[in-house]
């Protein structure tokens, strides 16, 4: 029987690594204060509790936008950049939008610093199919009225791809090619990292960068599937310097933003 290979990244900001749950968890809950966030805990498969953070918009007619992060354990990047973000935005963002957060799902893969949960799941898949890939999924499912109305205008999936030089990025829009929001998506990300061009990506066909309208039984497509406007699924390489990773996944997050609120003014 094959172990499955640890990842974990040196964290000088937290001297410590990258795999580091409790550190996380305390650092993001004290951002969620700061930012005035409401938790709403999905469930627990044992591992850790699942949870959205979610803005309180007195304006309900606000875009609402639904940042995810942490479904393979050894993407840890993309749920450290929605920290990074938090710690260096300010809360009068939530003047022009309502954010929900799910900072992490897969809380046993990535405090072991492997893709898959302890049942041996891949949480990234399974989604509006029955029976759900993992337990982890059948609590997101079982959370959809929730997710939809967080997702209502926007989706951004923060991922990375472990072996990969290069970065690309899924998108989902209305219409048969990218437009302009995932065209200003690619710009940013082109900004951090070189970009694959023209490539065969995990079975997709990847054009300058995008890989785009791909409908799976991934978390993104499903709830593009269920009504969310626009979405995106980030992969930064795994083979850059960690650190940048987590600054991509940031910048990402706030180009995101920026494009919904543009798309709806």
């Amino acid at each position: 029987m094959t172990t499955e290979t640890v990842h974990r990244w040196p964290l000088p900001a937290i001297n410590g690594y990258s795999n580091d749950i409790d550190h996380f968890e305390h650092l993001f809950e004290v951002q969620a204060t700061r930012w005035g966030l409401q938790e709403v805990e999905l469930g627990s498969t044992g591992h850790g509790m699942i949870s959205l953070w979610q803005s309180v918009a007195a304006n309900k007619r606000l875009p609402h936008v639904l940042l995810a992060a942490g479904f393979h354990g050894d993407e840890p990047a993309g749920s450290w950049g929605l920290l990074n973000f938090l710690q260096h935005n300010s809360p009068l963002l939530l003047d022009k939008i309502c954010l929900t957060f799910l900072p992490l799902v897969n809380f046993s893969g990535m405090r072991n610093g492997q893709r898959l949960t302890a049942g041996g799941r891949d949480m990234a898949k399974g989604y509006g199919v029955e029976p759900p890939a993992s337990e982890e999924a059948d609590l997101l499912q079982a959370s959809l009225p929730l997710l939809k109305e967080a997702a209502r205008d926007g989706l951004l999936c923060c991922g990375e791809a472990l072996e990969a030089e290069h970065a690309w990025l899924y998108s989902w829009e209305p219409g048969g090619e990218p437009d302009a929001f995932s065209l200003t998506l690619r710009d940013e990300l082109a900004e951090c990292f070189p970009l694959h061009s023209d490539a065969l990506l995990e079975g997709c066909r990847c054009r300058e960068g995008i890989i785009h309208n791909y409908f799976d039984d991934s978390f993104a497509a499903w709830l593009v599937a269920e009504g969310a406007a626009v979405a995106a699924r980030i992969k930064t390489p795994g083979k850059a310097p960690f650190e940048q990773r987590i600054f991509a996944h940031h910048m990402l997050t706030s180009a995101f933003i920026s494009a919904v609120i543009n798309r709806m003014s």
